[in-house]
């Protein structure tokens, strides 16, 4: 007997929270949230739970809830989520090679003094499964990183651009996924005083060419 016949297919399904607070209003909305659990990073849960409305509020970045669902759209579970907001980075000419070079030469801003370049290259904030009755099983750490690259992608058909960017701790499992991932390492950024929740002093700093 063939597995699809009798597992339905499956697929993933993403709501803006701007839009969620608007259809379901604000409370209702915080119920949602507050069923996302994320133990293996704090930071990622309390940004959900008590940051995430608001920074959508006031523009500071844009949160997608990711659902994992079935074809025929009988089941649905929320398996994760990720944040995206606009920044410009400013990278050293000696953290990367030739060819990065030249691609960051092509789209962004070149200072000789400095010998560094400046490019337009959204932030991926925040990003994290949900543990919540083990619903982190259905969706990996790749599809869900993939799922916000592809709209940072559609962003920038419309309006231009081609790098994305991310911070991470210092840790060899995060080092190697985000590597795996095509993100090349370009520096550190030391931490913030609110950010209370990350382990170490400093996040290590990525980007990719889409």
């Amino acid at each position: 007997m063939n597995l699809s016949n009798i597992v339905p297919p499956t697929h993933f399904v993403q709501f803006n929270l701007s839009d969620i607070v608007n259809t379901l209003g604000e409370d209702e909305t915080k119920r949602i949230l507050s069923s996302f659990s994320c133990p293996l990073n704090l930071d990622v849960e309390n940004f959900l739970k008590t940051k995430a409305i608001e920074f959508s509020k006031r523009g500071f970045s844009k949160t997608h809830l990711v659902y994992w669902e079935t074809s025929d759209e009988k089941e649905k579970e929320f398996v994760g989520y990720y944040t995206i907001a606009s920044k410009f980075i400013t990278i050293q000419r000696s953290a990367i090679n030739s060819k990065e070079a030249r691609k960051l030469r092509e789209h962004g801003i070149y200072n000789e003094k400095t010998n560094e370049y400046t490019v337009s290259a959204p932030l991926i904030g925040q990003l994290g499964k949900n543990y919540t009755n083990g619903n982190n099983s259905l969706i990996s750490g790749s599809d869900l990183l993939q799922l916000a690259i592809q709209k940072i992608k559609y962003v920038q058909h419309e309006v231009g651009g081609r790098f994305v960017y991310l911070e991470c701790e210092d840790q060899p499992k995060l080092i190697q996924f985000y590597e795996n991932n095509n993100f090349k390492l370009f520096g550190k950024r030391e931490l913030d005083k609110d950010e209370t929740n990350i382990n170490g002093h400093y996040l290590l700093q990525y980007f990719a060419m889409l």
